[in-house]
């Protein structure tokens, strides 16, 4: 396989892990975790739930959900987050 085509797996893959990430936790299917959705699951407080949010926009992307794993989502019922 060339360089192209694993190069193009790849993001087609980390695109698909990324995407069950936010789908997890959104309940309404918005595309969009907010505060309210994550605290069904995690016991986060709002404080916790800001750092993470590093955009401001009141929603955590793919993005912020992977970088505060380590710190927002130990709190979290283990058969929710893999």
């Amino acid at each position: 396989m060339n360089k192209l085509a694993v190069l193009a797996l790849a993001l087609v893959s980390t695109s698909a892990l990324a995407q069950d990430r936010v789908s997890r936790f959104d309940k309404n299917n918005d595309s969009k975790v907010d505060f309210i959705e994550l605290s069904e699951t995690c016991q986060v407080s709002q404080n916790l739930f800001d750092k993470a949010d590093k955009n401001k926009d009141g929603f955590l992307s793919n993005s912020e959900m992977r970088t505060a794993r380590g710190y927002l989502f130990n709190r979290c019922n283990k058969t929710e987050v893999a």
